[in-house]
């Protein structure tokens, strides 16, 4: 048993050692996307179309937003399923029905349509709440990475064996 428990324990090291700076890195990159938009962005104010709840199996439960606008040049644009945040899922869904019909957001102008436009989009009220979970999951990344490859050496170095002596 204990073979067995140790034997997952060495695995679960190498999956820390390589998913946690993966993990790290995607939300750094989240997070300077989202500073980039912040500071080159154009402000309006979007429709929302419609939300979506997502939950699964085990457990977790997301949210995603439908939302549209005309930019400056009376294009009509729209983006689909933009994540949000539990926090503004509460104030946008009420009862199983949209509470808002228009949120502040930013957006980089891009083509309409493109697949990578909806990563462009951001939702002002929800800003705060995303910007620190990316920042808390950067250090559980990191620390999960380093704290993998530590415990990934300790079990997969070669051990000194002891040999026997040999009467002649």
């Amino acid at each position: 048993m204990v073979g067995w428990i140790l034997g997952k324990l060495k695995w679960l090291t190498v999956l820390c050692a390589v998913g946690g700076p993966i993990v790290a890195l995607a939300c750094w990159q989240d997070g300077n996307r989202r500073r980039d938009v912040m500071a080159m962005g154009i402000q309006t104010e979007a429709t929302v179309d419609s939300a979506t709840r997502v939950k699964r199996r085990r457990g977790g439960t997301s949210y995603k937003l439908d939302l549209s606008w005309t930019d400056g040049g009376g294009v009509r644009r729209k983006v689909e399923e933009v994540s949000i945040s539990h926090a503004l899922a509460a104030q946008v869904i009420v009862d199983n029905q949209l509470a808002v019909e228009r949120l502040p957001i930013k957006y980089i102008a891009g083509e309409a349509g493109s697949p990578k436009f909806d990563e462009n989009v951001v939702i002002l009220a929800d800003t705060a709440h995303q910007e620190q979970t990316d920042q808390e999951l950067v250090y559980v990344g990191s620390a999960a990475g380093v704290l993998g490859l530590i415990g990934a050496a300790l079990f997969f170095l070669p051990r000194r064996r002891r040999r026997e002596a040999v009467a002649a």
